[in-house]
């Protein structure tokens, strides 16, 4: 009697198991994109695009990214904006994370993020470099954008 019982209890977690060990991409990420495309993140009510304007390098070690989120959903909203340059070899630059404060529905926030690099490390940057941002709102999936990127060859 007691192995009916343990049976079905152990198929049981084996479909458990076998659903829980397949692991699905993240709602808000995307394929890597080109400078001059948006990231379209949404999730039920909540819709936003992410775009970059303008991409500057100062004194040959930080990099200025001004960028747009367009609130393209029903909610006002607020995210973070969390970003990394990531270079070829697979070295990665952290910049400081830019907050985006109640964006109302069809309206749009243009914000400048900085990240800095350390002495001579510009220089080894080329194609291949990839700017990833990391959104986060209040939901506690991240939305995430990773756009292509050749700082020896920035668009005016």
């Amino acid at each position: 009697m007691r192995t009916l019982f343990l049976l079905p209890t152990l198929i049981a977690l084996i479909i458990v198991a076998g659903c829980a060990s397949t692991v699905p991409s993240l709602p808000g990420s995307q394929q890597t994109l080109n400078l001059n495309q948006q990231a379209n993140f949404e999730n039920n009510d909540y819709a936003f695009t992410a775009a970059i304007n303008h991409i500057e390098i100062k004194n040959n070690q930080t990099i200025i990214v001004t960028f747009t989120i367009d609130n393209t959903g029903q909610q006002a909203m607020t995210l973070s904006a969390m970003s990394s340059l990531n270079d070829p070899i697979g070295q990665s630059y952290v910049g400081q994370t830019v907050f985006f404060s109640q964006i109302a529905p069809g309206h749009k926030v243009t914000q400048t993020g900085t990240i800095s690099l350390p002495e001579g490390v510009l220089n080894q940057l080329s194609q291949g470099s990839t700017l990833k941002y990391r959104f986060q709102g209040t939901s506690p999936v991240p939305y995430e954008a990773t756009w292509n990127i050749d700082l020896t060859n920035l668009p005016e």
